[in-house]
């Protein structure tokens, strides 16, 4: 039996091999990985921004370039030679922000710690506000902030608390004493293990979700061919309760040459795991879009009407689903979508035993389904 069913494997993925359409499929993820690669290893930032310094040699504005300076994954900076420039550049759409940080940054942060009044000591210059923009902000005041909380606790104790006479040397040691090491909170997968500093840039972070809506349609790829053969009249001798087997058959073969693909994917992109969590993960997900695929097919029922639902079901994985961003308030439309389980699975027992229960579901409604529809075609 394993001998007749490994000579069926090789038999339709030598048929599969030959449709150009399956090669260009199989193509989609290396191209994307190489892509994304490539991408990541050029200068790149979520938001453009323009920078003119009017005095990059004081102490405290080049603490805080250095402190930007870090930020370069996020934000792509573009140095001006003037304040002039960097508005042009805002307004020609060449940049989405422009931060102009004047020569007297020290003085005027130590006026406004000094009055207690909060006031602006770098300019900002932005078309319009939106959620980015706002995130960039962030990370200036970031930037600023312990200079600030510095000067404040400084004027504090030396005007109000009356320890004027406090060598600034040990006013700075004290202060130092307290500050945090490293971050305030530690992120937790969870399965419980820590979540290690990102080695990979940020344009390769959506590439695991990419890759499973790319499996999914790989499924709806093996659908469409099954309905043409089944058009063709080549799966006439097998009778037509056994035929969702036979669409198994021919799903799993293209998905097994998926998960393949997936797996060398995700070690390229660099958002590898563990080898064993990432192969039982993948199967399980590749089961799981066999069962859902197959569903959609036979409500569907003919290939147009697939097609139209395919692009449809894609859109809806991508939105719907942790690839980009989470959903929030439709999260929980994404349990209806295997791609969701899979991409919490990963670091999820739990989801990985919801992912194997939602398609065994999945499985008993595409026997229902065949049941009635084969009932329904008896004269």
């Amino acid at each position: 039996m394993i001998r007749k069913m490994g000579i069926r494997y090789i038999l339709l993925n030598k048929r599969l091999f030959r449709k150009y359409s399956f090669l260009l499929i199989l193509c989609l993820v290396p191209l994307l990985v190489a892509g994304m690669r490539l991408a990541a290893q050029e200068e790149s930032g979520l938001m453009r921004v323009a920078l003119y310094v009017e005095d990059p040699g004081e102490e405290l504005t080049a603490g805080i370039l250095e402190k930007l300076a870090d930020r370069r994954g996020v934000l792509h900076f573009i140095r001006c030679s003037s304040a002039q420039e960097a508005r042009d550049m805002v307004a020609e759409f060449q940049a989405d922000a422009a931060w102009i940080i004047p020569g007297d940054l020290q003085e005027k942060l130590q006026n406004v710690a000094r009055n207690r009044r909060m006031e602006g000591v770098v300019t900002v210059v932005e078309r319009e506000d939106n959620v980015f923009l706002a995130f960039t902000r962030e990370i200036l005041n970031n930037a600023l902030y312990p200079a600030f909380s510095y000067m404040v606790t400084e004027d504090f104790i030396l005007q109000e608390v009356g320890l004027s006479d406090v060598p600034a040397r040990e006013l700075r040691q004290a202060y130092e004493k307290w500050l945090v090491e490293g971050s305030l909170f530690q992120q937790v997968y969870l399965d419980g293990s820590y979540m290690e500093e990102e080695e990979y840039n940020y344009l390769q972070a959506p590439l695991r979700g990419l890759q499973a809506v790319w499996l999914a349609l790989c499924g709806f790829a093996a659908s469409l061919y099954f309905m043409e053969d089944e058009r063709k009249g080549m799966f006439d001798r097998i009778p037509v309760s056994r035929r969702l087997w036979a669409a198994y058959g021919v799903h799993g073969v293209m998905l097994l040459d998926g998960v393949i693909v997936l797996l060398v994917a995700c070690y390229l992109a660099g958002v590898y795991t563990v080898w064993f969590r990432e192969l039982i993960c993948a199967l399980v997900f590749a089961g799981c879009v066999l069962a859902f695929c197959n569903l959609i097919r036979l409500l569907c029922r003919i290939p147009e009407r697939l097609g139209t639902c395919i692009m449809i079901l894609v859109l809806a994985m991508l939105v719907l689903c942790p690839v980009f961003v989470s959903v929030g308030n439709l999260r929980l439309l994404g349990h209806l979508l295997p791609p969701f389980y899979y991409l919490q699975s990963i670091h999820s027992d739990y989801y990985l035993w919801g992912m194997a229960g939602y398609t065994g579901i999945l499985l008993a409604l595409c026997k229902a389904l065949q049941i009635w529809q084969g009932r329904r075609a008896q004269p």
